[in-house]
Parts: structure tokens; C-alpha cells; sequence
């Protein structure tokens, strides 16, 4: 139980002994003091049922959901909840009391960000994320129902993911050789990581006697699935981390993090120098994570087992890597060739009497309409 302030409110809060939770806003400090004290005494007395929980506002639980997401979430993710819910779910909904969200109002919001123009995915994102606030507010006991579950999300285009092929993969490479983002790129091409595990990539995490990688969490950070993954090294990137390591300044200048600018660790973004490589390679529309496309699509277009990519690229999902199925020799469209009528001739082991019993079987056309008339 306790008495807080937020946004010039004051709160008396209280845990009810089945996790739901109570709270009632007053005027003042006293008057919240005052409400303390009976609650106090009405808990004493084992009168649970005499509480009644306040409505509460959308406001409320943005400033309530934020400090949990902070705690619970990765960094990343939580600064993209706040943007998304500070400059749009809240000038929308504001002080709108939960119990009086429906259905018809989130799809309101929706028409209104799509009259803005807004992307279908980025769309999904607000909407996705708008659910599990009120999927948490439900466990907390403030509404009944989550009324986001039923709200139909956007359809989005699925378009081929963007891969660079071996010519550009040279071009790359090369107009990367010599920067201070070569390691970082060639890292990328020969593992798949996504920009995240690269950019918290440690020394600790590589073996070159070993010649092994390991994409791990660490105290201030996590893999996207909280789960580790090891990678072989390849000829290749053995050779670039070598050099890399042999470059680095010895301790204590030296940082614990592989991919650095200038001494110091990257720990944003490399896009204004990966502009610069690629404006080089004559190349466009490449991102960092373009490079974790080239890297699975290679493998599959080199005969790799989707089960395999799956786990190289530590997708959760199967149906994440069923992305680059059609990129596969073996793809599906290729085995309808397997038919034994698809090269223009019947194989049959029946003799030719068979064959002509098993023609005449059918009905021809005219027969075939009297039986539908019929």
C-alpha cells in the first residue's frame, strides 16, 4: 500500500491478495493520507470486497505500462514503444478511461493514422503494440477484456527480401577494404548476425584458436530470442578478425567490444559510412541488414537445408526463413517435374487391356450432362 503523486495527482495504491490492483486518485496529499488510513483499516478487517477500483485513465497507464516495459524490455524495443505511444496513442486517447475503450474507438485510431499516410507495417507496429498494453492492463486487473485482440491489422505486401549477389558481394567487399567498417561488414556476411549482435559483439565472444563465434546475451543486452548461437569461422573471417585483433590498442586503451571507430565502440549505427562503401561499390538500396539477407540467401541458393538456415540465422519462426525457400534448387514449383505425366508420356505397369477398361470408364461429354441434368 501506498500514497504517491503523479502528473499534480495524488494516488493511494493498493495490491489486492490475488494480484489485481487497486487504485483511487484525490485532491490532496492529506485527503490521499486520510483514504490510506481507511483502506489500511479495511485490510485489516479482511473487507477486500468493499473496495471498488477507480476507472482507469489511458494516461494512467501509459505513464504505469512505460516504467514496466523499461524494466522488461530491451533497450531498443522500449525506446520504440515510447516514441510510438508518446507521439500518437496518447494525443489520440489521452485522459479516455480504459473501461470506455472499445473496438469502434481503436479502429477509429487506425482510419486516422491511415488518413495520415502512415505505412501498413509501421501501422501493425502501433496496433501490436497498443494490444499488449491493454493485454497488460487486463492482468492487472484494471479492464475485463483486451479490445485491440479483435481489431484487424493492415495488409502488408511481402516482397522479396533485397540480397546482393557474388559480383556485388566483390564489389562490396573490396570498397569496404581498409575502412574502419570492413570487419564489421565482412562479420556480417559470413554469419548472418543481425545489427544488434554485431554492434554487442565482444572479444570474449571470439575463439580464433577455436576458430569459433558466439552470439550470446550479456548483462546490459540480449539476443533477440534470448537464446545463444556458436558460428565456425570461415577462411575468411578467421583471416579479418586476426588482423583486426593484431590492430587493436593494448589495454587499458583497448575496448571490450570488436567493432570500434577511432578507439572507441560502435554503439549506434554505422549507416553514414555504409552510404559512404556503397557509393563506392557503385551499389544502392543496401542496408546493414541487406547483408543478413545475402548470407541466408546464399546458403539456400547453395542447396543448405531450411532447418539449418533456420538455425544459423536463429529465427524463431520456420516461417521466417520460408522466405527464401523459392531461392532453393530443390524449391516446391521444381517438384510438380516429379510427376509421371508431367514429361508428356504415361509409365504404367497395366497391360494395354487395362489401360483400354480403365479408358472407357469414363463418361464422355454428352453422357456427363445428362447425369449433372439428372
Amino acid at each position: 500500500m501506498s500514497v504517491y503523486k503523479r502528473r499534480n495527482r495524488w494516488y493511494v495504491y493498493v495490491t489486492h491478495p490475488d494480484g489485481r490492483r487497486y487504485r483511487k486518485s484525490v485532491g490532496t496529499k492529506k485527503e490521499a493520507e486520510r483514504v490510506h488510513d481507511r483502506l489500511k483499516a479495511l485490510i485489516t478487517a479482511g473487507k477486500w470486497d468493499l473496495l471498488e477500483n477507480e476507472d482507469v485513465l489511458f494516461s494512467d497507464l501509459v505513464i504505469e505500462y512505460l516504467e514496466y516495459a523499461k524494466v522488461n524490455k530491451a533497450r531498443s524495443t522500449f525506446s520504440s514503444d515510447r516514441s510510438r505511444i508518446e507521439k500518437h496513442m496518447l494525443p489520440f486517447f489521452g485522459d479516455m478511461p480504459l473501461g470506455k475503450m472499445t473496438s469502434q474507438t481503436v479502429d477509429g485510431y487506425k482510419l486516422g493514422r491511415v488518413q495520415a499516410g502512415v505505412a501498413p507495417k509501421t501501422l501493425n507496429n502501433e496496433l501490436l503494440n497498443l494490444s499488449h498494453m491493454m493485454k497488460t492492463a487486463v492482468r492487472w486487473g484494471y479492464v475485463d477484456k483486451n479490445v485491440v485482440a479483435n481489431v484487424t491489422k493492415m495488409r502488408v505486401a511481402v516482397n522479396p527480401a533485397r540480397f546482393l549477389n557474388q559480383v556485388e558481394i566483390t564489389r562490396l567487399t573490396e570498397a569496404a577494404h581498409g575502412s574502419h567498417i570492413y570487419p564489421l561488414i565482412t562479420t556480417a556476411l559470413h554469419t548472418g548476425m543481425r545489427k544488434s549482435e554485431l554492434l554487442n559483439l565482444k572479444w570474449s565472444d571470439i575463439d580464433l584458436k577455436q576458430q569459433t563465434i558466439t552470439v550470446q546475451s550479456k548483462d546490459d543486452w540480449h539476443t533477440k530470442n534470448y537464446k545463444a548461437r556458436i558460428f565456425d569461422l570461415t577462411p575468411v573471417l578467421h583471416d579479418v578478425l586476426r588482423q583486426h585483433e593484431a590492430g587493436q590498442p593494448d589495454p587499458p586503451l583497448r575496448t571490450e567490444y570488436v567493432f570500434t571507430f577511432r578507439g572507441r565502440a560502435i554503439r549506434k549505427d554505422i549507416r553514414r559510412s555504409l552510404r559512404t562503401v556503397m557509393r563506392l561499390a557503385g551499389l544502392e538500396g543496401v542496408t546493414l541488414h541487406t547483408l543478413r539477407h545475402t548470407f541466408a540467401s546464399q546458403l539456400v541458393m547453395e542447396g543448405v537445408p531450411l532447418r539449418d538456415v533456420q538455425e544459423l540465422m536463429g529465427h524463431q519462426d520456420f516461417r521466417t526463413t520460408l522466405r527464401y525457400a523459392h531461392l532453393s534448387p530443390d524449391h516446391v514449383k521444381r517438384q510438380v517435374l516429379n510427376l509421371p505425366f508431367a514429361n508428356g508420356r504415361i509409365e504404367s505397369r497395366h497391360n494395354s487391356a487395362t489401360i483400354g477398361v480403365f479408358r472407357d470408364s469414363f463418361p464422355t461429354e454428352k453422357s456427363a450432362l445428362n447425369d449433372y441434368d439428372a
